[in-house]
């Protein structure tokens, strides 16, 4: 069913965009998920679970590089295998890069880039984070973007700061299968948020008093 829904949306984004024009659209889409912030020092650097290792090189690289003012990193991912969660994974590649461990925050419960948000929002809270630099792939980069702000609210503020290196180009995307099925997931996923709108557990950090 989900398989037939996704080859619709894909069979309407197709149609619409070579009707108007193919090249320039089709740049334009693939562009719009991309979302990157000029970086800028902030409290704790998160890393969103996804894919075999652009995502916590690159958070590890910028840690590495003194972005995280309070010295902490947060890995994002729930359960993976057996009793391993991906972000306990991903903390041993972060020590394998160098990160020291106690440097290294856990959030293990999260299923989703909805609860990526909701969980990590808790680790924010308890240790009074108002910054965080969020890391993850330049497909999923502008959704993750939404859904967390949407989940932190103002209390937060979010510097985007997807992995300088992937297996995804944004370069004519729409010739490499394994680009286009993750632009037409992320529109899918896109479609439910704009139709449902973002699920944000509890209450958002509140504001800063200043």
């Amino acid at each position: 069913m989900f398989r037939c829904f996704k080859l619709f949306v894909l069979a309407i984004i197709c149609a619409s965009l070579l009707y108007v024009g193919r090249g320039f659209l089709l740049e334009e889409a693939g562009g719009y998920l991309y979302k990157k912030d000029d970086l800028k020092p902030a409290d704790a650097i998160v890393v969103l679970a996804g894919e075999e290792k652009e995502r916590v090189e690159y958070g590890a690289k910028l840690f590495k590089e003194g972005w995280a003012r309070k010295n902490r990193i947060i890995m994002s991912g729930g359960p993976a295998v057996w009793k391993y969660s991906w972000a306990a994974l991903m903390k041993d590649q972060a020590e394998s890069l160098g990160i020291p461990g106690k440097a290294i925050l856990l959030e293990e419960k999260s299923r989703s880039t909805e609860e990526n948000a909701i969980y990590t929002r808790e680790i924010l809270l308890k240790h009074d984070y108002k910054t965080i630099i969020l890391v993850t792939s330049p497909y999923h980069s502008r959704r993750a973007s939404v859904i967390f702000g949407r989940v932190l609210g103002s209390g937060v503020k979010i510097i985007n700061a997807p992995s300088e290196e992937s297996w995804f180009s944004f370069d004519q995307w729409w010739l490499r299968k394994r680009d286009r099925d993750m632009v037409l997931s992320e529109y899918s996923k896109f479609i439910r948020i704009w139709t449902f709108g973002v699920h944000k557990g509890k209450a958002p950090v509140p504001p800063e008093n200043h």
